[in-house]
């Protein structure tokens, strides 16, 4: 998950084609299909793509890990409604690849789905606050979570301050490439 820089299309885009290359009307691949919003449910409405240059550098130029799960950035009403303490940001952990650094370390998965507001999530699980006592405050915050992890080395130890059932607990685990 990294934040990026999007352009609108208006190619049809389905469920499923995220991921996927676009291409512009020469062949050459122009970005990566990102999503949709749409009212309808189907292919009608707004695409976006992640433009290629981005989609190159994290790919190519950046050092990248693994972390094994996917989560949801949450700050503002949404983080006083799940009553995270102040500063009131963190990442809602969604979903936790079996195995993965993330499974090892401990972290713990949402089992409810949930729409909060406009928001559709599976709630119940960690909410990550810190990484190496980096607050997890927006973009901002996860950009530098994200170089500060992609800086250490393989093996080197990693502190993680989540909130579980409303607990501030610290779990510590490594580094993997």
């Amino acid at each position: 998950m990294s934040p990026a820089e999007f352009f609108q299309t208006d190619a049809a885009i389905d469920p499923g084609d995220s991921g996927g290359p676009l291409f512009n009307m020469a062949g050459e691949v122009v970005g990566v299909v990102s999503h949709i919003l749409s009212t309808s449910g189907g292919s009608e409405g707004l695409g976006f793509a992640v433009t290629s240059n981005v989609t190159r550098r994290l790919l190519l130029e950046e050092k990248s890990f693994w972390s094994g799960m996917s989560g949801y950035l949450i700050s503002g009403d949404l983080a006083r409604v799940l009553n995270v303490p102040p500063p009131g940001a963190g990442l809602l952990v969604q979903a936790i690849a079996s195995g993965s650094p993330a499974d090892r370390i401990g972290l713990r998965a949402g089992t409810v789905r949930a729409t909060i507001g406009d928001d559709d999530l599976i709630v119940g699980g960690d909410i990550i606050l810190e990484v190496e006592d980096i607050p997890l405050e927006g973009p901002e915050g996860y950009l530098l979570v994200r170089r500060t992890i992609t800086s250490l080395p393989p093996g080197e130890p990693v502190t993680i301050t989540i909130l579980r059932a409303g607990v501030r607990l610290k779990l510590t685990g490594t580094v993997d490439r």
